[in-house]
């Protein structure tokens, strides 16, 4: 009868759950079970070293051997997870319709009244009293250089020039005389002065206005009326983003040296290419959303940290490094300021 030899073995979860130590030169078998892809891998103790910590016996890559024949093909497997939904449409344009107007205020209290203009012109003085009686020498007459209406018989006493003229008439000619001023008779007493004349009537009212007196205080202003009621008219609703598939490339976010995420990160890749230990950051600004993930992907030799700062909390296990390069993990929010970190991962 032949004999045979079995290895220990266990499956991809419980090996990494257990993490035992295996004896120097025992062997363990990994196989595949229904939470991990097909590993069929094995690893090789020290007694030392942990199960998680060893280095699989098939990692070496050895000469490519000839290409079997194709077998079969296997069953479609399950759809995958749906993408992340794509980032919700622009907020719809701001209302257009103005609510309606407040009442207006009351009127304010009328100015006082302005001065009263000055009193109009004085009337004209009523007409002279008539002029009372010539004096007894009524053929006498002293007027300026225009001769007066002749009368034959009358003198003239030009005041202008002192030379006195009488006025002749014969019948066929009539002129004004002159002659000395020593045949003139005694100039006649002064007649009396006539009685004064009536008053003129009052003037008419003045048509003139007097000047505007000055403007009155402003009255208060009127209490302002109640705000016009908010628009009830909703804007239109941003067209909705487009449906995450795996289909679509995901955007990389290449980095050379530690790197804090941020906001924008969520749905990206960010590949660490740095030849030294350097950190993924993971703080307050990184912001994100519950259900966001930022994919991350060691590709340099320098091992990546996740590390959470103030006020941020990322758990994971075994640790928040990822083990090696071309490592990759996943950080997923699942509340504010609250991370998950799984994948490839060591303490």
């Amino acid at each position: 009868m032949a004999t045979i030899i079995q290895i220990r073995r266990d499956s991809y979860t419980n090996w990494e759950d257990n993490d035992p130590i295996l004896l120097a030169g025992e062997l363990g078998y990994e196989y595949d079970d229904s939470a991990t892809p097909s590993t069929h891998r094995v690893k090789v103790g020290d007694g030392v070293t942990r199960w998680n910590l060893l280095p699989y016996l098939t990692d070496a890559t050895g000469p490519l051997g000839y290409t079997g024949p194709t077998g079969p093909t296997g069953p479609t497997g399950a759809t995958g997870d749906t993408g992340p939904t794509g980032p919700t449409g622009p907020t719809g344009a701001a209302s257009t319709v103005t609510g309606p107007t407040g009442p207006t205020g009351d009127t304010g209290p009328t100015g006082p009244t302005g001065f009263t203009g000055p009193t109009g012109f004085t009337g004209p003085t009523g007409f002279t009293g008539p002029t009372g009686p010539t004096g007894a020498d009524g053929q006498f007459e002293v007027t300026g250089p225009t001769a007066p209406t002749g009368i034959d018989g009358l003198v003239w006493y030009n005041s202008n020039d002192g030379r006195t003229y009488i006025y002749y008439n014969d019948g066929d000619t009539a002129q004004w005389v002159e002659f000395g001023n020593a045949n003139v008779g005694p100039t006649g007493p002064t007649g009396y002065t006539g009685p004064t004349g009536p008053t003129g009537p009052t003037g008419a009212a003045s048509t003139v206005t007097g000047p505007t007196g000055p403007t009155g205080a402003v009255g208060d202003t009127g209490p302002t009326g109640p705000t016009g009621a908010a628009s009830t008219v909703t804007g239109p609703t941003g067209p909705t983003g487009p449906t995450g598939s795996f289909a679509d490339a995901q955007t990389l976010n290449a980095q050379t040296a530690s790197y804090t995420g941020a906001a924008s990160d969520a749905g990206k890749i960010v590949t660490m290419t740095v030849a030294g230990a350097n950190n993924f950051n993971v703080a307050t600004s990184t912001g994100l959303s519950a259900g966001q993930r930022i994919d991350i992907a060691q590709l340099g030799a320098g091992q990546t940290t996740v590390v959470a700062q103030s006020g941020v909390t990322v758990n994971g296990t075994p640790g928040l490094k990822l083990r090696a390069q071309y490592s990759t993990a996943t950080l997923i929010c699942t509340a504010s300021n609250t991370y998950v970190l799984a994948g490839d991962l060591s303490a």
